[in-house]
């Protein structure tokens, strides 16, 4: 049983509901203390992620299938519900009649013989609702609830993109995202990674001149000899394209701060070269720690990581800062689902002071004429131009830049900075502004 994902899946949705804990995190304390098989763990987080993903939607039909409210459920045979409904739906793979089984089994190992039955009757209620067609459910679609998005949240968008673009964004969100590899292209062609990729059944596509999209094969990556010697990293084409944004150069000192664990830290040393200096920092000594642990991997000793409040801290003049802040992360729900259910109305404006005062802080540490880009993964207007314009009205010495020559156009909006949405351009959200002291 202890090496059974549906079991260790239960295990993780019982804990994230009631601790509210950041997903990955709980994942990781139930693998350190079940210590499961690598395909047992993949098929684990595969659940996890997208029963938190359809958390409201399947909660819907679970009432609507069953006829009791979520509430008056056990925690458990509503974790195990939520995997048969999961399953029965929208996972091909897996013969109902396995999903059911399995379901009723668990079911009577984690709790009782008469809750076992209850699980029986509700999913093979569920498979007769099924059989009548694809439009059972249409009802239910009108419901808020459908979205699987905090209704705050859906408001925010609504009120931002339209009726229409909220209903893209949340149907796009909604959806497992695409993963991506960068290519350190100063040390290996596309080609060859194409070849060696491939050799290993791992399956890419392109989608840039150094980005490539996997098809097939993400578990393998981490494992692979491309991977394990720096070649190439995995990174959503919006993440570095804020280091595109930076546009580092041979020879620069530039600062990255809230950087751990580093994968745009690594991008900028290959970048600015040997004859560069990357400072990297954050405020979390255990992030800190794999951002060190990380260079064994890549080689770029150019990289200097500490440990640093960049709220107050002191730092070394830099060419060029990269100040990538902590933000609600509202931008990449799609590849991070429960930021959705950890997020609060309120924590908007508590990010957005936080970030106004790293801006701040940092822009003293500026040389004459540098760059620095200051950027989020959220959508919120609060967290991202409006602090750049609070920043521009007390910093007279300091001008907004616009465009970049490295990024596709449609990347930069009217106004000058860089703004991607997972809905229109198929990649995570992010938001960068260019500023440059006079």
């Amino acid at each position: 049983m202890k090496q059974d994902a549906r079991f260790l899946s239960v295990k993780v949705l019982n804990r994230f509901t009631k601790m509210n804990e950041q997903l990955s995190l709980v994942r990781n304390q139930i693998f350190s203390s079940f210590k499961p098989e690598p395909m047992v763990k993949s098929r684990t987080m595969v659940l996890t992620n997208e029963i938190i993903r359809l958390r409201d939607r399947l909660d819907l039909m679970i009432e609507h299938v069953s006829g009791r409210k979520i509430k008056r459920l056990d925690p458990s045979l509503l974790s195990i519900l939520r995997i048969g409904f999961y399953e029965i739906i929208y996972d091909d793979a897996i013969p109902d009649y396995a999903s059911v089984d399995s379901a009723v089994n668990l079911t009577k190992d984690i709790l009782n013989r008469k809750a076992s039955g209850l699980t029986n009757a509700v999913l093979r209620n569920l498979l007769r609702y099924k059989e009548k067609g694809d439009n059972w459910d249409i009802s239910l679609r009108k419901n808020q609830k459908w979205n699987s998005i905090p209704g705050w949240l859906q408001k925010r968008w609504k009120d931002q993109f339209g009726e229409s673009g909220a209903t893209a964004l949340m149907q796009r969100i909604n959806q497992v995202p695409k993963s991506f590899i960068r290519v350190n292209l100063s040390r290996v062609s596309l080609n060859e990674v194409y070849e060696g990729l491939s050799a290993s059944e791992i399956e890419v596509e392109n989608y840039s001149d150094n980005y490539l999209n996997i098809k097939f094969g993400i578990g393998k990556i981490f494992s692979h000899e491309l991977f394990q010697s720096g070649l190439i990293s995995v990174q959503d084409p919006a993440a570095g394209g804020i280091v595109e944004f930076l546009d580092p150069t041979q020879g620069e000192t530039v600062l990255d701060v809230c950087a751990a664990p580093g994968t745009k830290s690594l991008f900028i040393a290959e970048r600015v070269g040997a004859t560069g200096r990357v400072f990297s920092s954050d405020s979390d000594p255990k992030r800190v720690k794999l951002g060190k642990n990380d260079i064994e991997r890549h080689r770029q000793t150019q990289i200097e990581w500490s440990i640093k409040d960049a709220t107050k801290d002191e730092y070394p003049m830099a060419d060029k800062i990269l100040i990538d802040v902590p933000c609600t992360g509202t931008g990449v729900i799609g590849r991070k689902p429960d930021i959705r259910w950890r997020r609060k109305l309120e924590d908007i404006k508590d990010m957005a002071n936080f970030q106004f005062q790293i801006l701040n802080h940092m822009s003293q540490f500026l040389n004459p004429e540098g760059i620095l880009v200051y950027g989020t993964c959220s959508l919120e207007p609060e967290e991202n131009w409006k602090v750049v314009e609070q920043f521009l009205k007390l910093k007279s010495d300091f001008q907004l830049v616009t465009g970049s020559s490295r990024l596709p156009n449609e990347w930069i909006n009217k106004y000058g900075y860089l703004q991607t949405l997972p809905h229109v351009h198929g990649v995570d959200g992010m938001f960068a502004a260019k500023l440059k002291r006079k």
